[in-house]
């Protein structure tokens, strides 16, 4: 009986091992090509979870598998501190430091249809949250209506904003000179740039990024809470979820493309922020992060999620910078709660 144990422990090491090598080819493949593989890598948080844990049982067994669990990890290390920050260190924050932050606001309104009294209330409640954070100098929001930003201006003295009316939005104590879009096709997700004057000899463009949403969170959310795998029923919701979410990381990787090429045309030194709607483990975030510093795996600590939906866990939004930025800190508050997505603070030297 032992044996039999032993050998179907063996066999779902080796299964969990090989989505790991899966989960670490995912980031190299457009999405375009073969959708399908970039289930692996969002699957990473989970799949190192479980090399964790099986590498600790096979270790309190004596077992060379143990090995195989922890070579596996190490392997992917630059996955590891995308997911996870290890950063223990406090640098010392100088005063000429900005603060830049990110934010999806899309659950701020927590599903209601807001008067006017209850939407001031709200806009109050995140105001005091944003000045017990940092105060950001530059503010990054994605699916944030026109009334919330304007009232968040007025609150909090922004007194320069920026935004298409496609709901993402830059606010910024600093002046903005100039201002425009990544185009795509038609959807409701957007893509904003803002060449920002810091100082007298220092001009920034600043990205804020809202990438293809999979639009599959009610859906998720019946199936996990819900489902029953002996009912017809989840099995459609499931290839729902999987067909939608397909199609979405192809399109994500196009417009990807795009914003990297708008990228890389830019003379001025670089901050991206938002949310790409993808994890570290893919193809669209490899694509956009190359040649730049992600603040949250340079300066983060513990786990890096950002998203507060039905699927724990996944780390989707970010603010990266050119290499030519320091960056001082780096945080993901998630609490309290304001909306579906976790903001990320950063503070940054020029």
């Amino acid at each position: 009986m032992n044996h039999l144990l032993r050998y179907a422990g063996q066999i779902l090491s080796a299964g969990v091992v090989l989505l790991t090598v899966l989960s670490y080819v995912s980031p190299k493949i457009n999405p375009s090509s073969f959708s399908w593989l970039a289930f692996f890598g969002t699957a990473y948080p989970w799949l190192l979870i479980f090399n964790v844990v099986l590498m600790l049982i096979w270790a309190w067994r004596m077992n060379r598998f143990a090995l195989y669990h922890l070579g596996i990890i190490l392997f992917g290390w630059q996955y590891f501190t995308g997911f996870f920050g290890i950063d223990f260190g406090k640098d010392k924050i100088p005063e000429s430091a900005i603060t830049v932050a990110t934010h999806n606001l899309g659950g701020i309104y927590l599903g209601k249809n807001p008067t006017d009294d209850w939407r001031d209330k709200r806009v109050a409640a995140y105001a005091q949250f944003l000045q017990e954070n940092g105060f950001p100098d530059i503010l990054c929001t994605q699916e944030t209506s026109g009334k919330f930003y304007r009232a968040l201006a007025d609150k909090l003295g922004y007194r320069h904003t920026f935004n298409l009316k496609k709901g993402t939005v830059i606010l910024s104590r600093f002046p903005i000179e100039a201002g425009g879009e990544v185009p795509f096709e038609k959807t409701s997700n957007s893509i904003l740039w803002a060449d920002i004057r810091i100082s007298k000899n220092r001009l920034v463009r600043v990205y804020n990024v809202h990438l293809q949403s999979n639009r599959v969170t009610q859906t998720t959310r019946k199936v996990l809470e819900k489902g029953d795998l002996d009912e017809g029923e989840t099995w459609q919701d499931i290839g729902f979820v999987l067909d939608r979410v397909g199609n979405a990381t192809a399109l994500r990787a196009e417009q990807a493309q795009k914003l990297r090429q708008h990228i890389d045309a830019c003379k001025s030194p670089v901050i991206l922020c938002g949310d790409f709607n993808d994890t570290p483990n893919s193809y669209v975030y490899q694509l956009l992060a190359k040649g730049f510093t992600d603040t949250f795996q340079e300066k983060g600590l513990g786990p890096g999620t950002t998203f507060a939906g039905a699927l724990p866990l996944l780390r989707i939004d970010y603010v990266l910078t050119e290499k030519s930025i320091t960056s001082f800190s780096c945080k993901v508050e998630r609490s309290p709660v304001f909306s579906d997505h976790y903001p990320v603070f950063t503070s940054l030297g020029f």
